[in-house]
């Protein structure tokens, strides 16, 4: 028996457009609802590798992503007077089959925009509540249209689908509409009452085409990733050469676990206090850029020589926060990617676990035998099933990577001496390995072929396609 769930989609961010697309290849329909009229994508540099990679390439868009990339071996990290403190091996080509690829953010999503259809986007379309049957099974009042789930917009337009799907970032309005009403009936777990903790603030951006001539850097084949820590501040510069001749550039100002501690770290830190007397939005971007011209950056480059060479506007002011939630689904509402697992940026992390959890979501979706209440939920628990321990995981690796990339506190300090400097090279090659060893991949598709040496871990096969070879 056929099934074909209308999926509505809140966010069209690359977790979200990843998943249509993905819908898209197993013929199930839907509809992207964005609140902005023109999504631009923040971020500067994005690394994407093993354990995401054999998706594109089931899509036919791993060509599309090596044209957009340049191959990553390694992260250099450097002190405050330039002296290099280590290095993090990151080359995963012979034992994974694949090499990390580092690209402009921007350039991934324009690639995803491309391969959906104008017309299943629809924009200024801002979420301010959501309805579904009640998760006990009572229907709609009388007089409301039969519906699974509904979202009501600000424009006063409303939507109905089988199945609501919120990829609409760390401050999701379907996850607060939908954890209000869990709330209510005392269904949200304490943990998922409390605030995302804010750990850095950071400014992003990338500089237009560089002149090899004066930034040879920009000319190697390899993509080259440093960091420069400050010395006697918070700060960090992060930067990551990608195609075209361009640097994408991370400035890192690490805050309090509480961001409104007044302990005396907060007030002494001079970066922390800029921060904290400072306002949001292009205008603050820009007088911020002004006070950090004189920080150290790789390359043997400056701040202010970055930001010069950086189209004016483009500089984005943006927070760190990391949060796992332990709620993703309820009735016929999911969550993914940012919604609900909130990572520290290791280089475009977060987006990889979104991306991931839109196959596995994909998956559960395809594999639904009735839209009743009852398989729906049982579908959307199986997805959390999945993905949740190895987000998890990630979550974990994710916090011990921004260490090692910028903490600055002593005990950080001395942790990155620790693995940098006497942790053997093996013991960093096998958490490598363990993380590559995770691909999963739409199981609707014909699968590719597993390269590398690495074993890969089983696929979870789609039950609609077991049980009908089993049929016949």
């Amino acid at each position: 028996m056929e099934c074909h769930p209308r999926v509505l989609i809140v966010g069209a961010g690359v977790g979200g457009l990843l998943l249509a697309i993905q819908l898209q290849r197993a013929g199930i329909d839907y509809q992207i609802f964005e609140r902005s009229q023109e999504i631009r994508p923040l971020g500067s540099a994005m690394v994407t590798g093993p354990n995401i990679l054999p998706v594109f390439e089931q899509l036919g868009l791993l060509e599309q992503v090596e044209k957009i990339s340049k191959p990553l071996r390694c992260l250099k990290i450097y002190n405050g007077s330039l002296d290099e403190l280590g290095t993090v091996e990151a080359n995963t080509k012979e034992r994974a089959g694949y090499y990390s690829m580092v690209f402009e953010r921007k350039n991934l999503y324009s690639l995803l925009l491309s391969q959906v259809p104008p017309h299943k986007i629809h924009r200024k379309k801002k979420v301010l509540s959501i309805r579904q049957y009640n998760p006990e099974g009572h229907e709609p009042d009388r007089g409301q249209p039969d519906f699974g789930v509904m979202i009501k917009c600000s424009d006063n337009t409303s939507y109905c689908g089988d199945i609501l799907v919120g990829a609409d970032g760390a401050y999701s309005a379907v996850r607060q509409s939908l954890f209000r009403q869990l709330s209510a009936q005392n269904l949200l777990p304490k943990h998922d009452e409390e605030d995302l903790s804010m750990r850095h603030i950071c400014l992003v951006g990338t500089t237009e085409s560089l002149d090899p001539a004066k930034f040879p850097v920009v000319d190697e084949a390899f993509s080259r990733f440093e960091i420069v820590l400050a010395k006697d501040t918070t700060e960090s510069v992060a930067c990551f050469t990608v195609p075209d001749n361009k640097i994408c550039f991370i400035y890192t100002v690490q805050l309090d676990t509480n961001p409104r501690a007044t302990g005396p770290h907060a007030s002494k830190d001079p970066s922390n206090e800029r921060f904290r007397n400072s306002e949001w939005g292009p205008e603050a971007a820009s007088a911020l850029s002004e006070q950090i011209r004189h920080v150290k950056a790789p390359f043997g480059l400056t701040m202010g020589e970055l930001l010069d060479v950086t189209p004016k506007g483009t500089v984005s002011k943006v927070t760190l926060e990391e949060k796992l939630f332990e709620t993703w689904h309820h009735g016929r509402t999911v969550l993914i990617g940012d919604a609900c697992h909130k990572m520290l940026p290791s280089a475009g992390q977060g987006a990889i676990n979104a991306m991931q959890d839109s196959t596995i979501l994909a998956n559960c979706i395809n594999d639904l035998k009735s839209l009743n209440l009852k398989n729906i939920e049982a579908a959307l628990k199986d997805y959390q099933s999945q993905r949740y321990d190895y987000a998890k995981a990630q979550f974990e690796t994710s916090k011990r990577f921004a260490v090692i990339m910028s903490g600055q506190t002593w005990t950080e300090a001395v942790i990155r001496k620790l693995v940098l400097s006497y942790l053997p090279k093996s013991l960093n090659q096998r958490r490598q390995d363990k993380t590559c060893a995770y691909r999963p991949q739409l199981n609707f598709i014909q699968a590719v072929p597993e390269r590398g040496v690495i074993p890969v871990l089983p696929q979870v096969p789609s039950k609609r396609y077991s049980v009908d070879a089993n049929a016949l």
